[in-house]
């Protein structure tokens, strides 16, 4: 089984909002957990980009993480968590932040605040655990700073403290938090469903979320079509939630086939 690289951007302020799309996550992350733990343990080592393994191990984390806390210190942020970095560097600037060249990623720059909140739900998608262990999570974590406004309301991929400390750039090392902009690894057979379950968020949440695999929103224009048309007929507020039921079916649809692939390999 082949995979995909999925990266996503975007920013919700509305609190309510945040928190109804998080209650909908909660319903696709304990569907995706109900298959994980129908399977054996894996090994926690992560696939790099070149699909060889990292260098190091990534700590046991639980399938499902409700996220709701403070940090403080020196919280380092990539300027992944923007679809333009230029409209990072501005916002850096307007701060009165620092911003400097990302130690890891080519045109890249990051920058740091001393304390943030974040909220949100970040959770393991069945289907991809075995190609890139570790590296198979949906992270839909809010970023809150009064440090910089811009930065309110983006989606974070979270490493901590103890992640940062065995990261391989010394920088990194060094820091309380790292955030950067959400990526993971999914299997192939995942791909045309997971442009309906980011276009679905794009609709109903999310205005300016991004996303890229093989290419960029590639059906959403399409899905978007699909959802208005629903909305117009049920109304917004049935819309939202029957269209997620049907994402869900969709997902345990294609979780049902791999977990039998899984088996007939096996």
């Amino acid at each position: 089984m082949s995979s995909v690289v999925v990266g996503w951007t975007g920013r919700c302020a509305d609190p309510r909002a945040r928190a109804r799309l998080v209650a909908h996550l909660t319903r696709l992350a304990e569907l995706s957990d109900s298959y994980l733990r129908g399977r054996g343990p894996e090994l926690a080592i992560v696939a790099d980009g070149s699909g060889e393994r990292a260098g190091r191990l990534r700590r046991a984390r639980a399938n499902i993480e409700h996220v709701s806390r403070t940090i403080s210190g020196q919280i380092l942020v990539s300027s992944g968590i923007v679809s333009d970095p230029n409209v990072f560097i501005a916002g850096t600037h307007e701060a009165d932040l620092p911003a400097f060249a990302h130690p890891e990623i080519e045109h890249a720059s990051m920058t740091s605040v001393p304390n943030a909140r974040l909220s949100g739900i970040d959770f393991r998608l069945f289907g991809s655990g075995q190609l890139h262990p570790g590296a198979d999570r949906v992270s839909f974590v809010f970023l809150e700073t009064a440090a910089a406004p811009f930065l309110d309301g983006r989606l974070v991929q979270v490493e901590g403290e103890a992640d940062c400390r065995e990261h391989d750039v010394e920088l990194i090392r060094g820091a309380s938090a790292y955030l950067s902009g959400p990526k993971a690894y999914l299997n192939c057979s995942l791909e045309d469903w997971v442009d309906l379950l980011f276009s679905w968020v794009k609709f109903f949440f999310i205005g300016d979320l991004w996303w890229r695999s093989f290419e960029e929103m590639q059906t959403y224009e399409d899905y978007r079509a699909v959802f208005a048309d629903v909305q117009l007929t049920l109304g917004s507020e049935r819309a939202e939630q029957a269209t997620f039921d049907a994402i869900l079916a969709t997902f345990a649809q294609h979780a049902e086939h791999l977990r039998g692939t899984v088996v007939a390999a096996g």
